[in-house]
């Protein structure tokens, strides 16, 4: 019997003997949790658990001193990964992380190179996808991190907020926008001609069911993969742009507008992770780090 074992018929306890609950929170399937019970009691010649019809809805006294011992020896094992975990050198290696395309001209421009520059043995392979595609790739273990904008749509993913603003309606001078005063209802941007990102980016997810909550049914008159030709046809033509309020300080352009939406739509940036305890020391401290960054720049203001 090996420590995963006996971590699984532990979670199979915490859950109330409920297999399909417990199959869940391990990020397994049902058939293969009972195959497990099944080949262990058959291996170790035990029965564990009290069976009712076809159910699970008790522990036999082997069973009960099982779990009393194997939750000591989980914690015992769980202390010796971490002690190894903080001798480790933490501060080399590679970490692949995966940033949506808007996030690192927006926020995270500045933030890599700090990363880089003070942790000069770390190599920051980074993948540049949708958010959708990063989630995927977080779940087949083909990257350490994400970033995106939150929320994920995958249970089995953790997330840290690390920065938050909001989505904002853009215009020229010349649009009747401008004689609003402050935040524009969402009825009316829905009876414009809307530019905005393509079905790939999470807010044009976002935003388009913000619409269907309203039962509004906007012109989708352009949408793309680049934000610049958001504003310059925002700034050009009688459109207006939905993109993220912090996207507009990277523009070149000057005749452009841009006000919150009634009511508020946050654009809030998470740091994600695959919700298991794998992940090694390096990636927990690169997810640490740029936590930190960002709560400290968003307290001083910089952005």
């Amino acid at each position: 019997m090996d420590i995963h074992q006996i971590q699984y018929l532990i979670t199979i306890v915490d859950n109330g003997y409920n297999l399909t609950q417990s199959a869940r929170a391990l990020n397994v399937s049902q058939p293969a949790l009972s195959k497990l019970i099944s080949e262990l009691e058959a291996t170790e010649n035990i029965q564990i658990f009290i069976h009712h019809k076809g159910r699970i809805t008790g522990l036999t006294p082997i069973g009960k001193d099982l779990i009393r011992h194997g939750r000591q020896v989980s914690a015992d094992y769980e202390n010796m990964l971490q002690s190894i975990r903080d001798h480790a050198d933490i501060k080399r290696g590679k970490v692949k992380i995966g940033i949506a395309p808007v996030i690192i001209s927006t926020i995270f421009n500045r933030a890599i190179p700090e990363f880089i520059l003070n942790n000069p043995n770390i190599e920051l392979k980074i993948i540049e996808k949708g958010a959708y595609e990063l989630q995927k790739m977080l779940l087949l273990h083909e990257i350490d991190l994400a970033v995106i904008v939150s929320p994920t749509t995958f249970p089995s993913i953790k997330e840290q907020i690390i920065y938050r603003d909001s989505v904002a309606v853009w215009f020229n001078p010349q649009h009747r926008f401008h004689e609003f005063d402050g935040a524009i209802p969402i009825t009316e941007i829905g009876k414009e001609r809307i530019v905005t990102l393509d079905d790939s980016f999470m807010v044009t997810y976002q935003v388009k069911q913000l619409f269907r909550e309203h039962d509004l049914h906007p012109n989708f008159f352009l949408q793309t993969g680049s934000w610049d030709l958001i504003l310059n046809m925002c700034e050009e033509m009688d459109t207006v742009g939905i993109i993220a309020a912090p996207i507009g300080g990277n523009y070149a352009g000057t005749q452009i507008e841009h006000r919150d939406f009634e009511p508020n739509f946050p654009w809030n940036i998470s740091i994600c992770r695959f919700n298991d305890n794998s992940q090694n020391n390096l990636v927990r401290y690169t997810e640490k780090w740029f936590t930190n960054y960002f709560q400290t720049v968003q307290q001083q203001g910089h952005f």
